[in-house]
């Protein structure tokens, strides 16, 4: 009796064990694999309801004429919290460059840029007031109020109302049917900006540290960390050989800001080994480019730079040391840019190599193995 026990013992250990562990492996995986889905569903459709508190991208030509700004939205009782928002406004409008700008001179009849900066942030303040009154904003944390504002900024106010009649809500959807009404009425070939809000939003920063580039336009929820990381790191030194954290070069911002996303890099490749590509690293085209992916620049005879594209025709990059310190890590305007456009040799995607469920499906083989020779 012993040797039976003894050898259905024996085939328990060998075959019931085993399946018992494969049965459980496929569960995890499954609900890996779901969990991972879910992650990235939501990522993709959710919009965030945090308020703005810092800026990105706004260059000195903006950021001079702060205190002037500071000066009328007091004189005006505007709530200093709209700040950031006033100075992504001003970068969108004229990039800080008089003489408007603002762009105020038709919100009081005149000619475009009929008014100098002083005058032009008199009633361009005027005007943001209204706009933010007649949208009903509650506060600098409201982003759905600031988003029907930004939009009437750059239509009219004549834009509330038409929202107010159509579910009273900002939609992408609204701006371009109100822009084509009015471009019928008006007889011009286009109206206004129909996405003047993503182009002012792309200067923000929210408060819980993340981007204003819609989610899907990431080429990963890792990518969107590691892209909120990178700009983060604006006003810190370019040091040659750098990866962080108190200064970098252009491979080591990459590095470091997908380190800090939770990618496992191997070594510490340079702009040549990510163009070559490795594990990390894989070829993608400009029709699929995403905010996240690495613009590959050659300014030479050999790719010899590198950048994190952020959307909207832009990438952030540490550029170099010989530049004032707030642009030494800093963001530039690629496309459209004839001379970036001119050295940029490719883009890559920057991934992880290993995941849970790659990590299950080796345990499984080492299983499959033991049953073989068993």
């Amino acid at each position: 009796m012993w040797i039976v026990n003894v050898v259905k013992k024996k085939l328990f250990i060998k075959y019931v064990v085993p399946l018992i562990l494969i049965v459980v492996l496929l569960i995890i995986l499954l609900f890996v694999g779901m969990y991972q889905a879910a992650i990235e569903t939501f990522a993709g459709d959710s919009e965030s309801s945090s308020g703005v508190t810092s800026t990105q991208g706004i260059s000195s030509d903006v950021l001079q004429w702060q205190p002037l700004i500071e000066k009328e939205m007091k004189a005006q009782d505007v709530d200093m919290g709209y700040l950031n928002l006033v100075l992504a406004l001003i970068m969108q409008e004229s990039g800080g460059r008089p003489p408007d700008i603002m762009q105020s001179s038709e919100s009081i009849g005149l000619p475009v840029n009929s008014l100098q900066p002083p005058d032009s942030i008199h009633y361009g303040i005027a005007h943001f007031k209204a706009s933010l009154e007649k949208a009903g904003v509650k506060n600098p944390q409201d982003m759905d109020g600031i988003k029907l504002m930004l939009q009437s900024y750059n239509f009219g106010t004549g834009f509330i109302d038409y929202a107010k009649k159509h579910g009273g809500k900002y939609t992408k959807e609204l701006a371009i049917s109100f822009s084509q009404i009015q471009a019928v009425k008006l007889g011009w070939p286009s109206y206004g900006d129909t996405e003047y809000v993503e182009h002012v939003l792309r200067y923000l920063v929210l408060d819980d540290g993340s981007t204003t580039v819609p989610a899907g336009d990431y080429a990963s929820e890792k990518a969107k960390k590691a892209v909120d990381i990178a700009l983060k790191q604006q006003g810190k030194p370019y040091i040659w050989g750098a990866a962080g954290p108190n200064g970098f070069d252009c491979s080591g911002l990459v590095i470091y800001s997908y380190q800090q996303a939770g990618v496992s890099i191997s070594g510490r490749p340079t702009t040549k080994i990510m163009y070559a590509g490795n594990g990390n690293f894989k070829p993608v085209s400009r029709e699929n480019l995403k905010a996240g992916d690495l613009v590959i620049i050659a300014f030479g005879s050999q790719v010899d730079h590198i950048g994190i594209y952020i959307g909207q025709g832009k990438m952030v990059h540490a550029a170099t040391d010989q530049a004032p310190l707030y642009k030494q890590i800093c963001t530039a305007q690629i496309f459209g840019d004839t001379y970036w456009e001119a050295h940029i040799r490719g883009y890559r995607r920057c991934h992880r190599q290993v995941k849970l469920s790659h990590f299950c499906s080796l345990i499984l083989s080492h299983i499959l193995l033991f049953l073989f020779f068993a």
